[in-house]
């Protein structure tokens, strides 16, 4: 009894010996109370338990905020089972370490420092100072932009299905939005299951709420808290009438990079999916739908793949070109400090910039007119190499594990890879039907949606990777030809 205690605190200890080992062990303790409470008879409506595994792959998919499903939400689950579903995508996309951070300051005058620590880790704030700052700032914009989501968001859902139902469709459709979950409440409509938002292309306000709420949770929470301090110090400079001091007020570089960023990468989706998808007539996809609904329809699919994972067209029916596209997009993914996932649009900025130095035989990697760290840039190339090298594994184990499906015609090989940039992004976008897929198949899924959840960066960091020890010994220069 005593050795089973002895283990028990060593592992408890071990844990919590760093921060990215509580984040993980979070997200884990998330994920199995919610397979147990989704596998009870009682959350479906059918009042029969749809299994442990299909259970497992769901809770998986809400928590880490992915959005690619087994069952179809609507048609599945009852009221009970939606709550459930509901609870674990805000607590996916907040991360359970931040709400017990904020818990934490909210109700003593000071964290401690493994506190601080754990939850600086798990928000990617700059330092301790700001902390108990963003994590208001979190808190309030999270509810903030999801309650006025839901406002918008019933003024079209309560007139199509009626009060209750439609209130409770637009608090999950405005939460799942923010939360860049992928989940909807559309199956139990005339669209039929697995129908997501296809057949709002023509309802403006629907489309455009809902990209600007993944637009919003997309962007991250250190650009938000910025854009605000920056507005506030403008309008009291503004009321004061001091220019001098009006002159001195800026917005963080951080900030700026993931602005332009996303908005670039909006733009740019937005663009060519129009342009290749413009003929394709193919089912329900853009070439089908009238000039405004086409631009509707190319902007929400732009922002969608900014890992959220809603869709107005047929993701199977799409090119092979605009599939290529939308897995480079996926794979991006979001910003940082967010809730979306992917190796974020701040890592590829500095591996762009990483290479232009080099063609252009710059020392360092410069990004208008700022230095950014070596140490910087190396971390960005490890969250761009674990991430594709994850992606490309499960596109390989996929391949093996659904070939008979390939081989019947069902989809191809492209199909598997946008399965795994979207599993890898948590994105929840599929042109495979993921519920056609073998149970090895989606269990070769599952851990690829918590590592992109948590980045293979802390889960590595946080199981593996020991702290950095000071250099004491001087090694010779390798010289190496490259090209």
């Amino acid at each position: 009894m005593l050795v089973r205690r002895s283990k028990t605190k060593k592992i408890i200890e071990w844990m919590l010996e760093r921060p990215a080992r509580v984040i993980v062990a979070s997200f884990l303790l998330i994920m199995i109370v919610g397979t147990i409470l989704l596998m009870m008879p009682f959350a479906t409506n059918s009042g029969s338990s749809i299994g442990f595994f299909d259970s497992l792959f769901t809770t998986v998919s809400a928590t880490c905020v992915t959005g690619l499903v087994v069952r179809d939400t609507a048609t599945t689950f009852n009221n009970f089972g939606r709550v459930v579903l509901l609870l674990l995508i805000q607590v996916g996309g907040l991360g359970l370490v931040t709400i017990y951070s904020f818990a934490i300051s909210m109700f003593r005058s000071k964290l401690s420092v493994r506190s601080r620590v754990l939850a600086q880790e798990n928000t990617g704030s700059f330092s301790f100072a700001e902390l108990k700052g963003l994590l208001k700032t979190i808190f309030t914009m999270t509810f903030g932009f999801e309650f006025i989501g839901f406002i918008l968001l019933s003024t079209q859902f309560i007139p199509e299905f009626g009060t209750g139902t439609g209130l409770f469709k637009a608090l999950f459709t405005s939460v799942s939005a923010f939360c860049n979950a992928g989940f909807d409440l559309m199956g139990d409509t005339a669209s039929g299951p697995y129908c997501s938002f296809t057949a709002y292309n023509g309802n403006t306000l629907v489309m455009l709420t809902c990209t600007f709420l993944i637009f919003s949770g997309g962007l991250g929470f250190h650009v938000w808290k910025d854009l605000i301090d920056y507005s506030v110090k403008k309008i009291k400079t503004i009321i004061g009438h001091d220019k001098k001091e009006r002159t001195n007020i800026h917005m963080m570089f951080h900030t700026r990079l993931a602005f332009f960023m996303t908005v670039g990468l909006l733009v740019i989706g937005t663009v060519l999916i129009l342009a290749m998808e413009w003929s394709n007539d193919t089912g329900l996809t853009i070439g089908n739908l009238p000039l405004f609904e086409k631009l509707n329809a190319s902007l929400f699919q732009s922002m969608s793949l900014r890992t959220a994972g809603m869709n107005s067209i047929d993701q199977l029916a799409m090119r092979d070109c605009t599939k290529v596209l939308c897995v480079i997009f996926m794979f991006i993914g979001a910003g940082a400090g967010s809730t979306g996932g992917g190796i974020k649009v701040q890592a590829i900025a500095l591996l762009i910039a990483a290479v232009k130095g080099d063609i252009t035989g710059k020392t360092e990697v410069i990004i208008h007119n700022h230095r950014v760290t070596r140490s910087t840039v190396q971390r960005a190339l490890t969250i761009f190499t674990l991430g594709f090298s994850l992606m490309l594994i499960l596109t390989c184990v996929l391949s093996v594990t659904e070939r008979q499906l390939i081989a019947d015609g069902k989809f191809t090989f492209l199909d598997l890879l946008f399965e795994s940039a979207s599993a890898f992004g948590t994105v929840g976008l599929s042109s495979a039907a993921t519920p056609q897929f073998s149970m090895w198949g989606q269990l070769a899924i599952i851990p690829v949606m918590f590592l992109g959840r948590v980045g293979p960066l802390t889960f590595a960091m946080g199981l593996v990777m020991k702290e950095k020890n000071k250099i004491k010994s001087v090694y010779p220069e390798a010289k190496i030809h490259l090209g």
